[in-house]
């Protein structure tokens, strides 16, 4: 019995060898598959945070009236550069000339009482030691004359009160900047200090605050680096709409509390503009310049990939097979991105091709006949879409 035994397990082992022996003779070796690939580089570049802000003006000067009255001419046109001490409007300053009369009357006449009273005083000083006057009396006079002195700096205040009233008749500008619309005409009748309807708004356009917010994350990036240069740090600033003008501004102020619904930081930097590159209002991309990072990483854009387990390359090895790794990336730089950890210096990566891989899989690299298809095929659309009329 046991040596029948034996005799099944040697046949079980040698069909099991037949079957295996076939199916090796009968497998097909899949071929390599072609793809594009890239050197891992190392190189020193800027570190940034990138945000979206908008441009406000250094000095935003809301211009009411300080005396009621009726406008009687403006003295500029709408979106004018104006001048510091240049004429906006004039208010009619006639009721306030005809004040300027009556007070200067009123000093004139509380002087005239002063000098009569003081002239009395002066001529009872010598009557009092010989008692033809009491010295009651004698405080009597100089009483008045305080009195009459008191009188003249009232008289005094109204007649200089006047005459500033008549010289806010001519509202001037009080900043350099861009005069915006006509919100009050001639003709109008304004009431003094009237906030809430101003005759035009003056914006300082020379020079401008860029205002924007980054998140709670970069935070900690920002706080690591704002001591330097003396607690300001470089801002690259551009339009959205136009990447070809580029501006300069410099960070000036941190919030002091992170905004707990949205979790961003509001900053705010500032930006000289004399040559009118950007207004106020208008919406502008920052890159808010850290330092510069030595030797830092980079690898193609297109060579990283998004799977269940995250951002990950396949790298490929001395035998051409494919190694999957998992990979940290930093910022973007052009079509470049930086990779914090997951990769090394000199290594090779696929750079297209991604598609058809699995780990340990044999790849043969091509040359890139293609390396600005990306850029060939954008300029492609744009050319069509200049030609199609609809776009017109």
């Amino acid at each position: 019995m046991k040596v029948l035994k034996n005799f099944y397990v040697l046949i079980a082992s040698m069909f099991l060898i037949f079957v295996g022996g076939c199916g090796r003779r009968g497998q097909a070796v899949r071929p390599p598959t072609p793809v594009i690939s890239a050197k891992v580089t190392v190189a020193d570049l800027p570190l940034y945070i990138e945000a979206i802000g908008s441009c406000v003006a250094s000095e935003s000067v809301a211009i009411v009236p300080q005396v009621k009255g009726q406008i009687v001419a403006v003295n500029f046109r709408q979106g004018q550069r104006v001048e510091v001490g240049d004429s906006l409007y004039v208010i009619d300053p006639r009721a306030y000339e005809a004040n300027l009369k009556k007070a200067e009357a009123q000093l004139a006449t509380a002087e005239a009482k002063m000098k009569i009273d003081v002239a009395q005083l002066e001529r009872s000083k010598a009557l009092v030691p010989q008692n033809y006057i009491s010295q009651q009396q004698y405080e009597t006079y100089e009483t008045q004359v305080q009195q009459d002195i008191a009188s003249v700096d009232a008289a005094n205040a109204q007649v200089m009160q006047a005459k500033i009233d008549i010289e806010h008749c001519n509202i001037v500008s009080p900043t350099n900047g861009i005069a915006g619309i006509y919100l009050v005409d001639v003709g109008n009748v304004v009431d003094a200090m009237s906030v809430n309807k101003p005759l035009v708004t003056i914006e300082n356009v020379d020079q401008l605050y860029v205002e924007f917010s980054i998140s709670e994350n970069d935070f900690y990036d920002l706080q690591k680096f704002f001591n330097l240069e003396e607690g300001r740090l470089k801002m690259e600033v551009s339009p959205i709409s136009n990447d070809g003008v580029k501006g300069e501004a410099y960070v000036d102020f941190i919030n002091n509390s992170i905004d707990r619904k949205t979790g961003s930081l509001k900053l705010r930097a500032l930006m000289e503009n004399t040559e009118h590159k950007f207004w106020p209002g208008q919406s502008v991309c920052t890159k808010l310049l850290l330092t510069v990072a030595k030797d830092a990483v980079l690898v193609p854009a297109e060579a990283v990939k998004l799977g269940q387990q995250g951002r990950y390359v396949f790298v490929i090895k001395e035998d051409k097979s494919v190694e999957f790794r998992l990979v940290e990336i930093g910022q973007i730089h052009g079509d470049m991105l930086v990779i914090k950890n997951g990769v090394n210096e000199g290594e090779t990566i696929v750079r297209r091709g991604q598609l058809m891989l699995a780990p340990g899989m044999k790849v043969i690299e091509m040359p890139d006949t293609q390396p600005n298809s990306f850029g060939e095929n954008l300029e492609k659309n744009r050319k069509i879409a200049e030609k199609n009329p609809t776009t017109k």
